[in-house]
């Protein structure tokens, strides 16, 4: 850790112009990070300097620094990039301190301000998306050597996975095919933060921020969307939304992106491309969970807070078996059969409650 705090001081004495021994980080939290990376928050004396800083280090994992280093510095509703360290994988961020997260408020007891934090975060997400169009070419330069990943074979793997496919597997691989233009965003192309999920999302006095950017690509706007409408494509707080919220969160995204990009949502062809992100998404998230789901591990997140990895990926089949009817009519019902099967070999623990705030 002293090696860490060491090379953040440095990096943010160059970035402030300061001599190293002008800087200090002390008092430093752990904040969890992950497997991929180390997250310190520190108090910082120098001149002028804020009175604490956020510093990330990834282990081993360059495309994530270089995708979070452009996150932080393109897209609005962010941390500030205060400083780097591209040789150490480190990153200097403001720090925005303890503050609710959208998870937070599903998870809650007050209904109304989950319900009103929801649709004010998906006004958010969609206005981030619409003004990042004007960094969609400087996101691109910056990521030209990144490896990215193979969304094609991520996407066999998933229908490999899905059960009772056997028989409509043809009908179903045509209807992937034709929503893999979105993987060409052309014009509706935007820079996504893409793990745009509720933990991944403060609530302060001037609104959400989004954080957690080491996923940050160039993406069509419906996949950014499809976050709204899943809910949350990728993420493990995932439960039954009462009615209607889904639908207004997707209006609420929809109108801030008009803000910056009416020629994206006005079209008849808009709400049609955000269904066929959410339904390779539910393709993806098949073959990235099976093998937990299959082992029947108990948690997808923080434990008591999420949902079994079997009771996710359910969730995910009934939604889409039911939202994907007119678009995807071969995969909806293919997730249908996917769904009674969970139930005749996994039982009933495969049925989700709602989220607390709303139960």
């Amino acid at each position: 850790m002293s090696d860490t705090i060491d090379h953040a001081r440095q990096a943010l004495a160059v970035a402030w112009g300061l001599p190293p021994s002008a800087v200090r980080l002390t008092d430093p939290v752990d904040l969890g990070g992950s497997q991929r990376s180390r997250v310190l928050r520190c108090r910082v004396e120098a001149p002028g300097a804020p009175a604490s800083v956020v510093v990330k280090e990834f282990v081993s994992d360059a495309e994530a620094f270089l995708r979070e280093a452009a996150g932080l510095e393109l897209l609005d509703r962010t941390p500030d990039l205060l400083a780097q360290d591209p040789e150490r994988l480190l990153l200097v961020m403001t720090d925005l301190g303890d503050l609710p997260t959208l998870a937070d408020l599903l998870l809650g007891d007050d209904p109304d301000a989950a319900w009103r934090g929801a649709a004010d975060w998906a006004r958010a997400l969609g206005r981030a998306a619409g003004a990042s169009r004007a960094q969609v070419a400087d996101a691109r330069d910056r990521f030209a050597a990144a490896q990215g990943w193979d969304a094609a074979q991520d996407l066999r793997r998933g229908l490999d996975r899905l059960p009772r496919l056997a028989t409509s597997r043809p009908a179903v691989d045509a209807e992937i095919a034709a929503a893999l233009h979105l993987r060409i965003p052309g014009a509706a192309a935007v820079l996504s933060p893409t793990d745009t999920c509720p933990d991944n999302a403060v609530l302060g006095p001037d609104g959400w921020r989004f954080l957690d950017l080491e996923g940050t690509d160039v993406v069509h706007a419906a996949a950014a969307a499809s976050y709204a409408l899943l809910p949350f494509s990728t993420c493990w707080c995932v439960f039954g939304p009462p009615p209607g919220l889904t639908d207004e969160l997707l209006a609420e995204f929809t109108a801030g992106l008009a803000e910056h990009a009416p020629d994206v949502v006005e079209g008849p062809g808009w709400p049609r491309a955000v269904r066929q992100a959410c339904a390779l998404y539910v393709v993806l998230v098949t073959g990235w969970l099976w093998a937990s789901a299959e082992e029947g591990r108990p948690s997808v997140g923080p434990e008591g807070r999420s949902p079994s990895y079997r009771q996710l990926l359910v969730a995910r089949w009934r939604w889409g078996a039911l939202a994907l009817r007119d678009d995807l009519p071969a995969l909806a019902a293919a997730l249908g059969e996917a769904a009674a099967w969970a139930l005749d070999e996994w039982g009933p623990e495969i049925e989700t409650t709602g989220y607390r705030a709303f139960s």
